[in-house]
């Protein structure tokens, strides 16, 4: 997790008429990869010793916030790192803000079924 609202550097860069991840997101990514290398590696170990398998092990880089950004439209961040996402394998981002409306998302959903169960 990298701070929403007090990461001094951009999530975004303009790039010839687009928006694309900035350093700051590649760097956590990097790291979260750098972490899933660390599971791989001692795989062996970690489940003899934990009793837990991590060959599936997957991570979630959560960084910043759009609010830092007030230049660029919400939904021009989401896409950047959408697009970015569809290209990394086992690691995810996401901004602050979204894990946030997603989680919303659900439990409106969840809500709603429970509602329909009910009636």
């Amino acid at each position: 997790m990298k701070r929403a609202m007090s990461l001094k550097r951009p999530l975004v860069k303009g790039h010839r008429n687009a928006w694309v991840p900035a350093a700051s997101v590649h760097e956590a990514v990097g790291q979260a990869v750098n972490y899933l290398t660390g599971l791989d590696e001692h795989r062996d170990r970690i489940r003899e010793e934990l009793g837990i398998e991590v060959r599936r092990a997957s991570a979630l880089v959560l960084v910043g916030h759009p609010g830092l950004h007030p230049d660029v439209p919400e939904t021009e961040i989401n896409e950047a790192l959408r697009t970015f996402n569809s290209h990394l394998t086992r690691v995810e981002v996401l901004t602050y803000k979204e894990l946030l409306d997603n989680a919303e998302r659900s439990l409106a959903g969840e809500l709603r079924s429970r509602v329909r169960e009910q009636a």
